[in-house]
């Protein structure tokens, strides 16, 4: 594995991102982009590369570090579905729903969005002890929400994507805080604590990261996909009166002789049904006997 292969090393994120974006299935082109690059490690032999990917995957849990983040997102995954199952998304759904509603008389539908997003803002920023906690609650919570509000869901990832790793970073009392002190007391620091505490006013992506989520939400500045789509009508065709045909004629036969024929078990129905009633009647009496 340590020979180079070249221009082949692109490949693989090539791969990857190309279906992901024509497919949109995320995981099949993670693993179509990892068994190719496991491919052209192993010399383009099929066998080999599939025994390569599988040893790769194994060797992920390998790592404590792996096991516990992959463990932990799925725990977390299964609680938020809990509450989802429980009903506690309605619930909040409908609380933010009520508000909004006692709060329309002072502010329009643009105010509305923009307390709905500033309210997903302040959302992740509350929840500072781990970025994927932020992620999935702010989506969870916030997307029917911002469904009703037709705000495109693209912003609201920008939000929640805005505020979970800069705030977690800012606010380092979580694992990011712990880790990062582990790194620098690698250094042979004297006190890392306050070097971490020290080097937060230094750290400027997320803050700017936060300030912008905030000026695009108060300025109503659009970007890209964040911008709400709007549907092209479509145009009506001139519709024009069916001239009739030796079909349509026949047809409207047949819907005359059904007619007849209903009529007719409407007025003997109750004879029939009765004759019917009797005959079974007998066969049960026959089987009583028997």
């Amino acid at each position: 594995m340590e020979n180079s292969v070249g221009f082949l090393s692109l490949l693989p994120p090539l791969i990857a991102i190309g279906l992901a974006l024509w497919t949109r299935q995320v995981f099949l082109a993670l693993f179509l982009g990892i068994a190719s690059g496991f491919l052209i490690l192993a010399g383009g032999n099929p066998l080999q590369g599939a025994i390569q990917t599988m040893g790769g995957f194994v060797s992920v849990f390998e790592s404590n570090y792996n096991t516990e983040i992959i463990i932990f997102t799925l725990l977390i995954g299964a609680l938020i579905a809990l509450i989802q199952r429980a009903g506690g998304v309605e619930g909040f759904v409908n609380r933010v729903l009520a508000w909004l509603q006692r709060k329309a008389a002072s502010a329009d539908g643009k105010g509305q969005r923009k307390r709905v997003e500033l309210l997903a803002v302040l959302t992740g920023v509350l929840i500072f002890v781990e970025s994927n906690i932020s992620t999935l609650t702010v989506g969870t919570l916030y997307r029917p929400v911002t469904d009703e509000l037709k705000i495109p869901r693209e912003k609201l990832a920008y939000i929640a994507d805005s505020t979970c790793a800069p705030i977690c970073i800012l606010i380092p009392l979580n694992a990011w805080g712990a880790y990062i002190m582990g790194l620098l007391g690698e250094q042979n620091l004297e006190s890392p604590v306050s070097t971490l505490v020290g080097a937060v006013a230094l750290n400027f992506y997320p803050m700017l990261a936060v300030a912008l989520v905030i000026f695009v939400i108060l300025t109503g500045k659009i970007f890209g996909q964040i911008k709400p789509r709007v549907r092209p009508r479509r145009r009506r065709r001139k519709t024009y009166p069916r001239r009739r045909r030796s079909d349509d004629r026949g047809r409207d036969h047949n819907d005359d002789r059904q007619r007849r024929r209903a009529s007719e078990s409407a007025e003997y129905g109750p004879a029939i049904g009765g004759a019917s009633g009797f005959d079974d009647g007998l066969h049960a009496l026959h089987g009583l006997e028997l």
